[in-house]
């Protein structure tokens, strides 16, 4: 390990005896794959095994640096912030289709699988894209319980991170709001200013309450609590502007984007870069 993976690690396991990562396919390391006994993502494809990308994800980069810290992830592709609401699916190898378990069943699998938590560990909660997606994506592979809103879902996302505070006992948590949805290749081939508008908006709307719901849980906590909000928005759009100046966009490097929303390992790698200087300033 060189000199400064050493001075990384030891900024993390200073401070923390453990991470949990929870989230959706941007954090998942595997865990889909493992699901579905390796149909998805097919290993076959650009997917660097069972990631959503071509190369380590951030969580994964954040992990070797908090060595000797352990880390528990229970993020899942396509995962959402509560079933109940609405879901994400993936394929089995027989074509069914089977529900992930939400960010709400991630938390209560950690509640079975390690109890309490201890007030030097730090939870990272990456989620809220496939929500939004489903608002604009009528397909198979999200299925919606219920209708609902974005600040509805923000106000969601908020109670389950109280949830991990005042009953599994975490102390320090850093939630990661919704990337540019607008930028998403995907979402640029459709060529519907209508859809692009709304897009636009929902994440507004989303990224903006749970700032302000993140805020007000933190003061309501006090200051035995340190609850942060890691800006993933301004993130990839800075990373886009130093990937491209003249356009700001990611999608014409398959570096940056491996299909049509996920990042690839390099843009991964610059995102792990600034998570990290926010963990070590929390």
């Amino acid at each position: 390990m060189s000199s400064t993976n050493q001075q990384s690690s030891s900024l993390i396991s200073t401070h923390y005896s453990r991470l949990v990562i929870l989230g959706d396919s941007n954090a998942d390391n595997g865990n889909v794959l493992r699901l579905t006994h390796g149909a998805h993502p097919a290993p076959s494809s650009v997917y660097w095994q069972g990631r959503y990308s071509n190369g380590k994800v951030w969580a994964d980069h954040l992990a070797e640096q908090a060595s000797p810290a352990s880390t528990i992830n229970l993020a899942y592709g396509c995962a959402t912030i509560d079933n109940n609401i609405v879901s994400g699916t993936v394929p089995m190898p027989d074509g069914q289709r089977v529900e992930v378990p939400s960010v709400t069943d991630q938390i209560n699998d950690l509640e079975s699988l390690v109890g309490r938590l201890s007030p030097t560990d730090l939870v990272l909660i990456q989620v809220g894209s496939n929500d939004l997606n489903s608002l604009i994506d009528t397909g198979s592979l999200y299925r919606r319980k219920c209708a609902f809103t974005p600040l509805q879902l923000a106000e969601r996302l908020a109670q389950a991170v109280e949830y991990i505070c005042t009953q599994l006992g975490a102390r320090n948590v850093l939630v990661l709001n919704v990337r540019p949805r607008e930028d998403y290749p995907g979402v640029i081939a459709l060529n519907d200013r209508l859809v692009l508008k709304q897009t636009c908006w929902d994440t507004t709307v989303f990224n903006g309450t749970v700032s302000n719901k993140i805020a007000a849980l933190q003061a309501a906590l006090g200051a035995d609590y340190r609850l942060s909000l890691f800006d993933t928005y301004s993130a990839q759009k800075e990373i886009a502007l130093v990937a491209d100046p003249v356009s700001g966009k990611l999608s014409s490097d398959p570096e940056l984007f491996v299909d049509s929303c996920h990042l690839g390992s390099r843009a991964q790698m610059e995102l792990f870069k600034r998570i990290f200087a926010s963990i070590t300033q929390i």
